[in-house]
């Protein structure tokens, strides 16, 4: 079972975003060169009529007003369910602009080489397109020979069938390899990224992550108000020392896995260093933070691991926009005064704690 169809319908949508984003450039400049390419068949058209091709002169370049719509597009849509299939249906446009001069022209024996050409075009935009709607539009290519063959009256259909059909297999084929291809390289891109997002140890994020949560170019969350919580093991270097460093790295494990059975699933934790952890509660108020700190700070003091017992100290304090170091700082401060009252125990951020 191939890697795609293992995908979820949203991971999936993922994807092929993805594939549509990185060949975009090759897509847009493939509707926009075919259609301009496709004008220039007034040229052999008049070279076929031996004289200026008045008729077939609309719709050579009939085209070219619909680009214009295309252009103005792709400049503001960027979701490949949206332009993929305004793609393609520029690309039968073209088809059936070709079918309408055909009409027109005196000898239609050349009509074969202009719909291999066409079949060029659908090969190269289907690289950036999912390849099942890739094989689709490009067997509609087919159909449209078919359809108009009653009033063209083509003097090699069973000609143009014989070289188109292998032609759209092959072509078929090509965009499959390519996208398992594209699959394998979006597969190790995912795996980089978690690696560069995730500690390695406790599998929460790292301080990476805070980039995705503010706006770009920013040092503000996207939402406009969380609840903040900073916690710290409690004589985490004792433990260290006394046990070692491979069951500190299991406190580390298990603190991890308490913080997220008391959490929920859109809520944010974060390796912030060493044995400190940043757990951000999108939507949370001061009363709702606060009760999540203590259930995680009672589950971490009820834990028993059988080889040694272990608490946290937890800041708690509400984000409300403005620059997120600020909050964290607000929390840090309410940890540190947790730590100074004994540890084990949960403090709100307040104006009055000691700096």
């Amino acid at each position: 079972m191939d890697y795609i169809a293992r995908l979820t319908k949203e991971d999936r949508d993922k994807f092929y975003q993805s594939k549509y984003d990185y060949f975009r450039k090759m897509a847009e400049w493939t509707i926009i060169v075919s259609v301009l390419a496709s004008t220039t068949y007034w040229v052999s058209d008049c070279q076929l009529f031996g004289r200026l091709a008045r008729e077939t002169f609309f719709p050579r370049f009939f085209m070219l007003i619909p680009l214009c719509l295309y252009i103005f597009t792709i400049r503001r849509v960027n979701n490949y369910k949206i332009v993929i299939p305004f793609s393609y249906l520029m690309l039968h446009g073209i088809m059936w602009c070709t079918i309408w001069s055909i009409y027109y022209l005196p000898i239609k024996q050349h009509a074969n080489e202009g719909f291999i050409i066409m079949q060029l075009m659908f090969l190269a935009y289907g690289f950036c397109v999912p390849r099942r709607w890739s094989v689709f539009f490009h067997a509609m290519l087919m159909v449209d020979i078919l359809v108009s063959y009653p009033i063209n009256h083509y003097e090699s259909i069973s000609l143009m069938m014989t070289l188109g059909i292998p032609c759209l297999a092959g072509s078929e084929v090509v965009v499959h390899i390519l996208e398992t291809s594209y699959a394998e390289q979006y597969r190790l891109q995912l795996k980089l990224e978690s690696a560069m997002m995730h500690d390695q140890l406790t599998h929460v994020y790292n301080r990476n992550k805070i980039a995705d949560l503010c706006v770009k170019g920013t040092d503000i969350f996207h939402m406009e108000k969380a609840g903040i919580m900073l916690m710290d093991l409690d004589f985490f270097k004792k433990i260290n020392d006394k046990f070692g460093h491979d069951i500190g790295d299991q406190v580390l494990v298990q603190l991890t896995k308490i913080i997220n059975s008391c959490i929920c699933d859109s809520d944010i934790v974060i390796r912030w260093g060493g044995e400190e952890f940043v757990v951000i509660l999108p939507n949370s108020d001061e009363t709702q933070t606060q009760e999540t700190a203590e259930k995680i700070r009672r589950r971490v003091e009820e834990f028993e691991n059988g080889i040694c017992h272990f608490t946290v100290s937890i800041g708690t304090a509400v984000y409300h926009g403005a620059n997120y170091h600020e909050i964290i700082k607000k929390a840090d401060t309410a940890m540190y005064e947790a730590k100074r009252n004994g540890r084990n125990q949960v403090v709100a951020f307040s104006p009055a704690i000691p700096q």
